[in-house]
């Protein structure tokens, strides 16, 4: 991704009831990363452009400005954002401090 901007992990739940952020959980490693759901099966990577719109509505972002950097076939994903990474964090950080933690 050029000119910076941020990365964010995922782990996406396909196949839910809606699309949703669902959570700030933690890995086995103690990393943090977004839990989030979407209704759309993994099939023709519907999983993945589910995920990126629903990130885009959630945030605020125009779709153009996100893509699946790492993990496209797996449910644990990074999602880069593009654009400058101090305006985008502090744009973000208040509807990711949102979720509940896990």
């Amino acid at each position: 991704m050029a000119g910076g901007g941020l990365r964010v992990a995922i782990r996406l739940s396909p196949r839910a009831r809606t699309d949703c952020l669902v959570a700030i959980a933690c890995t086995v490693t103690g990393a943090r990363v977004v839990k989030a759901a979407v209704a759309a099966p993994t099939e023709g990577g519907r999983a993945n452009e589910a995920l990126l719109r629903l990130l885009a509505r959630a945030w605020n972002l125009p779709r153009r400005d996100l893509s699946i950097v790492q993990g496209a076939t797996s449910r644990n994903k990074v999602v880069g954002i593009a654009g400058d990474p101090r305006q985008l964090f502090e744009k973000n950080s208040a509807a990711v401090a949102c979720l509940p933690g896990r």
